[in-house]
């Protein structure tokens, strides 16, 4: 089981495939296992790196959890493994945490891809995300907590397939690395503490843009306005997908990612 130690956590990771190294940065509540529809393909293009961040997955810490924290602890993973220079791609939150580390190292970036990430916290967003938690530190049970869950992920056609949202449900209990009540919380209280705003005018490094068309949580509308000020962002729209663009249109995630770092 891969791991590496910083000052204060122990840090699990996976790799896979080779060629120039990619870095996987997860969203809020997910580890490297969020990767699994799109790992295939671009491991056979990249050498990827994906490591859980604080309070997901197999990296546990009673040590402060922050933004700036886990973008430290992605640079400690490319010293680790002795890897100067990368491409990034961040999920959501993930997204922040690879703007951070473009903004403190842009040494250490080549080319950067914000997926369904945002730069501004639009007040409705937040609305969601803290009435998702407290619905989870009130017990609701993880089925009903999931179901509530997923309408704010996935797809609308999605949900027409009654079978496919019963196994995706049965599978994300039968998890053995489930995120906790409380490191959900440092989560969620990580990232409304940070202030993102001025990120994208400071990034360097070449940047795609992917959001969802039907992103509820953020629209390629507010998208496109956090990074008004990017100087060499350009955004690309998945059709059909939503905020879990990666698992609504693997194929065209990847194909949009392979393209991007490719050129």
């Amino acid at each position: 089981m891969p791991r590496f130690s910083t000052k204060d956590a122990d840090i699990h990771y996976e790799t896979m495939g080779d060629g120039p190294p990619l870095l996987l940065i997860a969203g809020l509540a997910s580890d490297n296992a969020s990767w699994g529809p799109v790992s295939p393909m671009l491991s056979r293009h990249f050498k990827l790196m994906m490591p859980d961040n604080r309070g997901a997955g197999r990296t546990k810490t009673d040590a402060p959890l922050s933004i700036d924290a886990m973008a430290e602890d992605c640079a400690a993973l490319l010293d680790h493994l002795e890897i100067d220079r990368a491409h990034v791609l961040g999920h959501s939150m993930g997204g922040v945490i690879a703007m951070t580390l473009a903004a403190k190292s842009p040494e250490r970036i080549d080319r950067l891809v914000l997926a369904a990430s945002c730069a501004k916290k639009p007040a409705r967003t937040f609305s969601v995300i803290d009435t998702l938690l407290l619905l989870r530190e009130a017990g609701v049970g993880d089925e009903l907590w999931l179901r509530s869950f997923f309408h704010w992920l996935f797809k609308p056609k999605f949900f027409e397939n009654k079978n496919a949202v019963d196994a995706a449900i049965a599978l994300s209990i039968a998890y053995p690395y489930a995120q906790s009540v409380t490191d959900l919380r440092r989560q969620v209280d990580a990232v409304r503490t940070y202030d993102a705003s001025a990120l994208p005018a400071a990034l360097q490094a070449e940047t795609l843009l992917l959001a969802g068309e039907h992103d509820l949580m953020f629209s390629p509308e507010e998208i496109e306005d956090a990074f008004a000020a990017a100087p060499d962002a350009r955004l690309h729209i998945l059709p059909g997908a939503a905020h879990s663009l990666h698992w609504d249109d693997p194929a065209g995630f990847a194909e949009s990612v392979i393209a991007f770092l490719g050129r």
